[in-house]
């Protein structure tokens, strides 16, 4: 649909609406134009802030969710090929029941060890933050959500989660916590010392802290 930008001309030439043409930006254009320039810079993504080694990372957390899976499923058969052992007619021992519970177990702590990497590696592939002029837009392996500026006590790098582990969090100011995937850790990372995005983020925190006041 075209817009037209004059009245009839009986009245002579008179601009009523902006000269919107047809290309895809139109709708943002138009948005634009209502809100004001400042409306839209709002809203503007500064930087991207993904994960350092992020293929590196997927790569690891899924091989390790896959070993570990395989174990699980290891682990239940051998239960059910212990169960399927036993005469008919027949009671299990004391000592075959203590190897079943053993091995069930197993196959539990597996299983969810594995979900927990499978989840994090999806994490991984996802995970960004996007500095924005509003807050942090924080994208995680289920969904994304946004902390204001003003929100924002602290950024907190050595945070321990169920999940993600050794990992970055920010701080709200009614003590709340939002984990950052973006920035999880390995095992082998932990004595290494804060990353430059995180400092950025830190930085970039303090500036608007204090320019604010």
């Amino acid at each position: 649909m075209t817009i037209p930008r004059q009245l009839g001309p009986e009245t002579g030439p008179r601009s009523v609406l902006p000269d919107y043409s047809r290309s895809n930006a139109t709708v943002e254009r138009m948005v634009a134009n209502l809100d004001g320039p400042q409306s839209a810079a709002r809203g503007r993504v500064l930087r991207t802030l993904a994960p350092a080694h992020a293929q590196t990372d997927i790569l690891i957390r899924g091989g390790a969710a896959t070993v570990l899976g395989a174990g699980s499923i290891i682990a239940i058969i051998a239960v059910v090929a212990l169960l399927l052992g036993v005469e008919e007619g027949h009671a299990p021992g004391i000592g075959l029941l203590l190897v079943v519970l053993v091995l069930g177990l197993l196959a539990l702590v597996l299983a969810l060890l594995a979900l927990r990497f499978a989840v994090v590696a999806l994490a991984t592939y996802r995970s960004s933050v996007d500095v924005t002029e509003t807050g942090l837009r924080i994208q995680g392996a289920l969904g994304s959500r946004t902390v204001p500026w003003h929100d924002i006590l602290a950024i907190e790098s050595r945070v321990i989660h169920p999940v993600h582990w050794l990992t970055v969090a920010v701080r709200r100011q009614d003590g709340g916590r939002v984990i950052m995937p973006a920035f999880d850790r390995h095992i082998w990372q932990y004595g290494a010392p804060t990353g430059e995005d995180v400092r950025g983020l830190r930085r970039e925190l303090h500036r608007r802290t204090h320019g604010a006041r």
